[in-house]
C-alpha cells in the first residue's frame, strides 16, 4: 500500500520517512501477484506529479504518465477490472458490452481534488475516473478482487462503496471515529478494516462495526490482513511497534496478540501468502521478517486478567535483510519497499531499492534450501545506485576520476596586473621617510592637480610648453596616485583617500586601478562602496572608480570567495537607484518637449526679425545702482582690462538718466 507523503491536513497526514526523503519517492507498491510482476512508483516532477510502472524481472519502465498541472496524488494501490472495449472512452454508445470481458491490470490514484482515477497498464492512459462523492483528499483506496466493487475513505471522515463498471457510489457512510486515514479489505471480502488512531472492524453488508482495537499512540499508517482473515497487522506512524491483532469474529478479544519490535520506525508491511510471516520495511532502510508472529503469546477470550508489561509481549525479528556499497561497506543501499513472492516455494522476498530514478529489484530467500531453517541476518552487497546521472561507481566515472586532479587553492598565487610591471608601485617597508628621491605629500597633491584650479592662469607659457608639462604632469599624477591610494588603503587614513578620490581624468583613474596590487583590490571597493551608499550625491564621482576595478580586476574578483555577500549592499543600492529611472526618462521627455518649443518659438521669432529687416533692441535697460566704492572698484578693473587688452573705451558713449528709485534709465 503506498504511503501518503505530502502535508496536506496536519491531523490526518504523515509525514515524509527518511528512505523516501533521500530516495525522492512520494508513493510505491508492489502490484498484488504471487510473483510481484511490477512496481508502481510516483515521483515529483517538474511541475506535478509522476507515475512510473517498472517491469520488475527485466527493470525497465513500462508506463509513465504525467499527472495534470494541478492534480495531486494522495494514495496508491493495485487492482484489476473488468475491460468490455469501452474503458477511456465517454461515447455511452462504446459501454456496451458487445464483446466479452477481459480482465485489465490498473493502478488506482487517489487526489487531492477528492476523486479517484485507474490508470491501466495495457491502456496506456486513464480509463476510469469515480468522482463526486468525496469533498476532501483521498486517503485511501482499495478493490476486490473480482474489480467490481471498490472502497475509499477521504479526509471528510466518509467510507463510499463504488460500483467499478458504472463509476457511481453504491453506498456512503460515516466512520465512527475522527481522522479515519486507511482501510483493508479482508481476503473473504466480508470484513472491511478502518484505521485513524483506533481501528475498527466492519461487517461490509450491514455497514456495522464488529470490534475496535486500540492501543496505537498515533495514526495507523498501514495495516494487512492474515491470508486465513484470523489475524490484522498494523502499525503507527513514528511507531516501531507493529501490533498483532485478533480479526476472528468468533470471540471478542480486542487487546494485542503480541508486539513486533524494530530498530528504527517501520514503513511497509506485508503477510505471507504461504506460510504465517510478516514483513516490514523500516525507515532505516532494513527490511525484517518474523514467522509465526501470533506464537508469542496464547490468545484468551475477553480482557486479561492482570496488567502485563509490553516488554514482555515484545518480539524482535527472526531475520533482517540489509544491502551495503560493495565499494564501502559502511554506505547503506536503503530498502524502500518489498513483498513475499511465489520464488523458492514462497519463501523469498522481492526488494526495491536504490533511488527513484533508476531502482533495483532483487529476489532474495531467507530459508536456506537443504535445513529448512531461516537465514541469520543476510547482509547483501551491491553497486550504489543514485539519483545522479553519472554514478560514481560507474566505470565512466572512475576513468574520471582518476584523470581529474583535485582543485587545491592553497598553493595557488594570483596574479595580478602589477606583477608584470617593471616599476614596484608599492613602497618599500625600510625607505627612509626622508627620501629625497620621494615627493612629498605637497608635491603628490599638486601633482595629481589638487591645487586650486586658478593657478594655471599665472602660467604664461607659449602653447607646446603647456602641452609638455600637462603630459608631464599625466605622467606624475599616475605615478603617485597609485602610491598615495596604496598609503591611503595600507594606513586607513580618510583624508588621503579623499584626496585620490578627487582625480576625474578617465585614463589616471584606469591605469592607477591597473597598477593596484591584487591585495588592495578588494579593500578599495569596500572604500568605495560605503561612500557610495553615505552620500548618493557623490554617484557620478564613485561610480567613475568602482567601474574601472571592476572591469579591470573581473578574473580576480571572480576568484574572491563570497564577493556576492559583500557586494550584496551595493547590489542593493544600485537597484534602488535604477527603480526611479522610469520616472526620470519621463521627466527628461517632457524637458525635451519644453526645450524643443522654446527653440521652435525662438527661430520664429529670428526669422522673422531678418526678414522684416530690422534689428529689434529693448527699448529700455535697468540697471541697479551701485554704490560709491563699488563703482570706483568697477571702474579701476575697467581701466586696468582695458590696458592689458590695449583697448580703448570711451566713456561718453553712452548717457544715462537717473530716476528718483536709484535706477539708470538708458535708452537706445
Amino acid at each position: 500500500m503506498g504511503r501518503k507523503t505530502f502535508a496536506r491536513n496536519p491531523e490526518t497526514s504523515a509525514e515524509i520517512t527518511s528512505v523516501s526523503a533521500a530516495s525522492g519517492i512520494l508513493l510505491s507498491d508492489f502490484d498484488n501477484s504471487a510473483s510481484a510482476e511490477h512496481f508502481a512508483l510516483v515521483t515529483h516532477g517538474l511541475d506535478r506529479h509522476r507515475l512510473r510502472i517498472f517491469n520488475v524481472r527485466s527493470g525497465t519502465v513500462n508506463n509513465d504518465y504525467m499527472a495534470d498541472n494541478k492534480e495531486r496524488f494522495t494514495c496508491l494501490s493495485w487492482g484489476s477490472i473488468h475491460d468490455f472495449g469501452g474503458l477511456g472512452q465517454t461515447d455511452s454508445k462504446s459501454r456496451k458490452r458487445t464483446t466479452p470481458s477481459a480482465v485489465t491490470k490498473v493502478v488506482a490514484l487517489g487526489t487531492q481534488a477528492g476523486s479517484i482515477i485507474m490508470y491501466s497498464l495495457a491502456h496506456g492512459d486513464i480509463v476510469k475516473r469515480l468522482e463526486n462523492a468525496h469533498t476532501q483528499p483521498v486517503t485511501d483506496f482499495v478493490l476486490n478482487k473480482a474489480g467490481t466493487k471498490g472502497y475509499s475513505i477521504a479526509e471528510d471522515n466518509y467510507i463510499v462503496e463504488w460500483n467499478i463498471e458504472e463509476g457511481r457510489e453504491i453506498a456512503k457512510w460515516k466512520a465512527d471515529a475522527k481522522n479515519v486515514q486507511r482501510l483493508k479489505l479482508s481476503h473473504s471480502e466480508t470484513k472491511l478494516a478502518t484505521a485513524g488512531h483506533t481501528i475498527s472492524l466492519w461487517d461490509i453488508v450491514g455497514k456495522t462495526v464488529i470490534k475496535k482495537y486500540t492501543g496505537h499512540a498515533s495514526a495507523v499508517t498501514d495495516m494487512v490482513f492474515s491470508p486465513q482473515d484470523d489475524i490484522l497487522v498494523s502499525f503507527a506512524e513514528d511507531d516501531r511497534y507493529i501490533n498483532i491483532w485478533d480479526a476472528q469474529t468468533t470471540n471478542t478479544n480486542t487487546n494485542s496478540i503480541t508486539a513486533l519490535t524494530l530498530e528504527d520506525n517501520a514503513q511497509h508491511i506485508h503477510f505471507s501468502g504461504v506460510e504465517p510471516a510478516v514483513l516490514a520495511v523500516s525507515e532505516d532502510g532494513t527490511c525484517s521478517i518474523w514467522q509465526n508472529p501470533s506464537t508469542t503469546l496464547s490468545v484468551r477470550n475477553g480482557p486479561p486478567r492482570r496488567k502485563m508489561m509490553r516488554g514482555a509481549m515484545t518480539r524482535s525479528a527472526d531475520t533482517t535483510i540489509s544491502v551495503v556499497a560493495s565499494q564501502d561497506d559502511e554506505t547503506k543501499i536503503p530498502i524502500f519497499s518489498a513483498r513475499f513472492v511465489s520464488d523458492y516455494n514462497g519463501r523469498s522476498v522481492m526488494i526495491a531499492r536504490g533511488s527513484s530514478v533508476k531502482p533495483m529489484f532483487e529476489v532474495v530467500p531467507y530459508i536456506n534450501e537443504e535445513s529448512g531453517v531461516i537465514l541469520d541476518n543476510i547482509c547483501l552487497s551491491r553497486q550504489l545506485i543514485t539519483n545522479y546521472l553519472m554514478d560514481e561507481s560507474s566505470l565512466a566515472a572512475n576513468n574520471l576520476k582518476q584523470t581529474r586532479k583535485t582543485y587545491d587553492e592553497s598553493k595557488v598565487k594570483v596574479v595580478g596586473n602589477t606583477d608584470f610591471t617593471i616599476q614596484n608601485p608599492s613602497m618599500p617597508e625600510n625607505e627612509s621617510e626622508h627620501s629625497t628621491d620621494d615627493l612629498t605629500i605637497e608635491q603628490k597633491l599638486e601633482a595629481m592637480e589638487m591645487a586650486d584650479e586658478h593657478n594655471d592662469s599665472k602660467y604664461t607659457d607659449d602653447n607646446k610648453t603647456k602641452k609638455k608639462r600637462n603630459k608631464s604632469k599625466a605622467i606624475l599624477s599616475t605615478q603617485s596616485l597609485q602610491t598615495a591610494l596604496v598609503q591611503a588603503l595600507h594606513s586607513n587614513d580618510t583624508a588621503l583617500f579623499e584626496g585620490c578620490l578627487r582625480q576625474r581624468s578617465p585614463e589616471v583613474i584606469a591605469t592607477t586601478v591597473r597598477r593596484l596590487p591584487t591585495s588592495y583590490v578588494i579593500p578599495l571597493l569596500l572604500q568605495l562602496i560605503e561612500k557610495f551608499q553615505e552620500k548618493p550625491t557623490r554617484a557620478q564621482e564613485i561610480m567613475d572608480w568602482i567601474q574601472p576595478v571592476l572591469q579591470i580586476h573581473t578574473a580576480y574578483l571572480m576568484t574572491v570567495p563570497d564577493l556576492v555577500g559583500k557586494l550584496s549592499n551595493f547590489y542593493q543600492a544600485m537597484d534602488t537607484r535604477l527603480s526611479v529611472l522610469p520616472k526620470l526618462m519621463t521627466l527628461n521627455g517632457r524637458l525635451d518637449i519644453v526645450n524643443a518649443q522654446i527653440d521652435l518659438r525662438t527661430h520664429k521669432l529670428g526669422s522673422l526679425s531678418q526678414h522684416t529687416g530690422k534689428d529689434e533692441k529693448p527699448k529700455s535697460i535697468y540697471v541697479e545702482q551701485v554704490s560709491d566704492d563699488e563703482a570706483e572698484q568697477l571702474d579701476d578693473d575697467d581701466d586696468s582690462m582695458d590696458e592689458d587688452n590695449g583697448m580703448d573705451l570711451d566713456d561718453d558713449e553712452s548717457s544715462g538718466e537717473s530716476d528718483d528709485d536709484g535706477l539708470e534709465v538708458c535708452t537706445g
